[in-house]
């Protein structure tokens, strides 16, 4: 099987840093040569114009996106929806009870699978909050 060798005319400065390439790599000049055609098919990389991308200046570049996409979803979703689940919780605790009674308003309560019930939705089916009893005073006349 014989083999045609070809070759590359390359300024002497750019072959010994193409050999230091090479060997920093641990590979010879034919495969690192090899490695660099691939690497430029695949990456479509453009050899007259190198960017050296700094990894910093992208992870910033990206935070700022993430940061502004989390806005945006807070704005348009998490926020409406907060409001919603306020106005909800309220209806809930002061004027269904009214409505409909505290009784029937449990039964709607106990109808709901309880893995999904939240303590939020647990305090609202006990009703509004008791006032708290005041401590008696020791002062003041027993009663019989």
């Amino acid at each position: 099987m014989s083999r045609s060798l070809k070759s590359v005319d390359v300024d002497p400065e750019l072959y010994e840093e193409f050999k230091r390439l090479a060997k920093s790599y641990g590979m010879t000049n034919k495969d690192l040569f090899g490695a660099m055609i691939r690497y430029f098919k695949v990456t479509q990389a453009d050899p007259r114009d190198p960017q050296a991308v700094n990894p910093t200046d992208a992870i910033k570049a990206l935070d700022k996106r993430l940061i502004g996409f989390i806005r945006e979803q807070e704005k348009k979703i998490l926020r409406p929806l907060s409001d919603d689940v306020k106005v909800l919780i309220t209806l809930m605790q002061e004027d269904l009870p009214r409505k409909i009674g505290q009784a029937h308003l449990r039964a709607i309560g106990n109808s709901i699978r309880p893995d999904l019930l939240s303590d939020r939705f647990k305090a609202g089916l006990a009703g509004p909050p008791k006032p708290p009893v005041p401590p008696a005073d020791p002062n003041s006349p027993k009663k019989n």
